[in-house]
């Protein structure tokens, strides 16, 4: 993205209704921000801090946020045709009841990770570390994790096609039957094999 083709914008365009097209907001410093059903189109967000950052009902192609930190980033119910995440650290990114589409989330740190009850046509999770990662009842096509880590992994009453987690290391899964239809190791089924007897209710012996 050619940042001088974007338009500079501030904190306060970020408002209820609006609609964003080409922009750039760079540097900004803000606390807690919300507004509702705004559109974002071929947007970059760069080197932001904020604290709570809520919108829900947002709609986003294409946009970009890199190098940038949120204490929260709530987006529930959100439309994401294209985006990214660069660079970033958020405690919590709560994107539940939403349609997702491509996303790719890069060298990035967050704590928490909630996409329920939401369809996800492809995310790509590269070189990041995720705290807790929860898909429940999430219909899931394609998500694909290279590198960097999970910590806690939950795919209860999800139905996945595709999810490759053979090259990143998984800590816990919670509910591990939740994950019919994914990808792992053997050596990963092996160090889940206690989760899953713990999940059947049954006792391991030496």
């Amino acid at each position: 993205m050619d940042t001088a083709l974007l338009e500079p914008m501030g904190a306060e365009d970020l408002r209820d209704e609006a609609i964003l097209e080409r922009r750039h907001l760079d540097g900004a410093i803000m606390e807690d921000v919300e507004a509702r059903d705004m559109s974002l189109h071929e947007c970059l967000i760069s080197d932001c801090t904020a604290g709570t950052v809520r919108l829900p009902g947002l709609r986003t192609t294409g946009t970009r946020m890199i190098g940038s930190s949120a204490t929260a980033f709530e987006i529930g119910g959100c439309s994401v045709f294209s985006g990214r995440f660069e660079g970033v650290r958020i405690g919590v990114v709560r994107a539940d009841g939403s349609d997702i589409s491509v996303f790719r989330i890069e060298s990035s740190r967050i704590d928490v990770l909630s996409i329920r009850e939401s369809r996800i046509r492809r995310v790509d999770i590269v070189d990041s570390r995720i705290g807790l990662l929860d898909l429940t009842g999430t219909r899931v096509r394609e998500v694909v994790v290279e590198g960097g880590s999970i910590d806690e992994l939950i795919p209860s009453r999800g139905r996945i096609d595709g999810f490759d987690l053979s090259h990143t290391r998984i800590g816990r899964v919670l509910d591990p039957v939740g994950l019919g239809g994914a990808t792992l190791t053997r050596q990963q089924a092996l160090e889940l094999g206690p989760d899953l007897a713990e999940h059947l209710g049954a006792t391991l012996v030496d």
